[in-house]
């Protein structure tokens, strides 16, 4: 098998069926599904029926509702040498597969692939900032060349990580860089990881009207990766001075949410770095590391 594909999902089976239908049209087809469902229900039955002649797909059921928790059951029973985790509500281009197989053929020293996302208009995402140009990355650049449906992991590399915090994710205090987290693990593992540009997958881009819980909780989740994973001074104040313009700048403009939006993002990373949780797994990841 060379893909597993595990798919976290609540309560979406009409996304579902639309990624399974994209995956359908994919000239790769040497993988598996996993679903990992958390509804409670049996929503998805319909859906896995109409496709399970496709691929071998393994529905699973869980009780909790965390996304990061549900991809670490799911990949417990992925077979395939290259692991995903797209969103439920994300699609593979007909030729991504193939590309990414390629990829890793070309070149066995990569352990991490990650590609560019086109929103639902196949226009560049509005969903944060990106990497324009293809790259290897590194501590600096990963933090704008990945998003967790986007990559592409050998399995041996993802296992002999650990695999995704569970601390972090959709459902948890920590909501965001989960991506970022696991990926940072991998490049200390010694994986070399890889932009690609002409790898893309499709996700439709969330509204972009100003939403201050949101914004904290995402920024709590950046500032608890940046700790965990030891950030250096640089990266700690780019993160910090850019939201600290942009109040200064809003504010100069007299757009009162824009610069409270950018106070929201500063109290969220200071609340992820400060927190006892980020110690913790900081002090967890630094003896972790000094085994390697």
């Amino acid at each position: 098998m060379r893909f597993s594909l595990v798919i976290p999902t609540l309560d979406r089976p009409g996304d579902v069926r639309a990624f399974l239908d994209a995956l359908a049209r994919q000239s790769f087809r040497d993988l598996e599904v996993i679903l990992v469902d958390q509804s409670g229900s049996n929503i998805y039955d319909t859906v896995i029926a109409d496709f399970s002649k496709l691929w071998p797909i393994r529905h699973i059921r869980i009780n909790i509702q965390k996304c990061r928790y549900a991809c670490v059951v799911g990949a417990s029973y992925a077979s395939g040498d290259i692991i995903a985790f797209p969103d439920d509500d994300c699609l593979y281009l007909p030729k991504t597969l193939e590309q990414v197989d390629a990829s890793f053929r070309e070149n066995p020293s990569l352990g991490l692939l990650t590609g560019a996302v086109l929103n639902q208009h196949g226009l560049p995402s509005q969903m944060g900032r990106w990497l324009d140009t293809s790259a290897r990355l590194n501590e600096s650049n990963i933090w704008t060349g990945l998003v967790e449906f986007s990559m592409f992991i050998r399995r041996t590399a993802y296992e002999a990580v650990g695999g995704f915090d569970v601390n972090m994710g959709p459902g948890c205090r920590f909501v965001a860089a989960e991506g970022q987290d696991l990926g940072l693990r991998l490049l200390a593992y010694g994986v070399q990881g890889y932009f690609d540009t002409r790898i893309r997958v499709i996700h439709p881009d969330k509204s972009i009207g100003i939403n201050l819980a949101r914004a904290r909780s995402y920024a709590r989740g950046m500032g608890y990766a940046l700790r965990k994973n030891a950030a250096p001074l640089g990266i700690l104040l780019e993160f910090t001075i850019r939201p600290v313009g942009g109040i200064v700048f809003n504010v100069l403009k007299g757009n009162r949410s824009a610069a409270l939006y950018h106070a929201y993002v500063i109290l969220g990373r200071m609340e992820g770095y400060c927190s006892f949780a980020a110690r913790r797994a900081a002090k967890v990841h630094k003896e972790m590391r000094t085994q390697i």
